[in-house]
């Protein structure tokens, strides 16, 4: 039985990795030729967080303008959690970084945002990319976590995060024949989410 299911939404600039992470979380794989998103696609993985079963939802979003959903879809006002991917090697990525923030906050309120630095596994061109994405996010700061899709660095560590924070301001309500519901908004995880952490990793490249 599912204690609670959180639904976390990934955005991201085409090519940076979105499917790729969730690919390597939930089934431990990663492609070399990536099939590129249309619309949304999602998948689960069910993992034991502070002695309750906590199913994560994880719904991949399109990179390219054409094929992504409006949001004032209810797939993102119904979310937990943000995931806002750029690519390490790619300062055309760290740019759109700020887009996709202002969309969320801007249909949204008292979520959980995280940054994800991808691709940590090649060279870097992106030289400090903490002070970089301060120019991109109207000077707030964001839990920023540093990850490889293709060797598996910091990606278990970026879900349990997330799974723990949301289980920290979260009631469960469900018995073994109700729906799921839950509650997940307070002021202490919206004044958490502008406070900028690092994963206990350091970043690999």
């Amino acid at each position: 039985m599912t204690d609670l299911l959180f639904k976390i939404i990934i955005f991201g600039w085409q090519t940076v990795g979105k499917t790729s992470l969730i690919n390597r979380y939930v089934d431990n794989i990663f492609a070399h030729e990536a099939i590129e998103t249309i619309g949304v696609d999602f998948k689960d993985k069910t993992l034991a967080v502070e002695g309750k079963t906590v199913k994560l939802q994880l719904w991949d979003t399109a990179g390219q303008k054409k094929y992504q959903i409006p949001f004032t879809s209810t797939i993102y006002k119904n979310s937990h959690a943000f995931i806002v991917v750029f690519d390490l090697t790619s300062y055309e990525s760290l740019v759109q970084v700020q887009e996709f923030l202002d969309k969320i906050e801007q249909s949204v309120e008292g979520r959980l945002i995280v940054i994800v630095g991808n691709k940590c596994d090649l060279p870097q061109i992106i030289n400090n990319p903490e002070e970089e994405l301060l120019k991109y996010t109207r000077g707030k700061k964001y839990k920023l976590f540093y990850t490889s899709a293709k060797d598996g660095t910091n990606v278990d560590e970026l879900f349990r995060y997330i799974a723990t924070e949301l289980t920290k301001t979260s009631v469960p309500t469900r018995t073994r024949d109700e729906p799921l519901a839950l509650t997940s908004d307070s002021e202490d995880d919206q004044a958490q989410n502008n406070q900028h952490v690092k994963p206990n990793q350091s970043k690999c490249c």
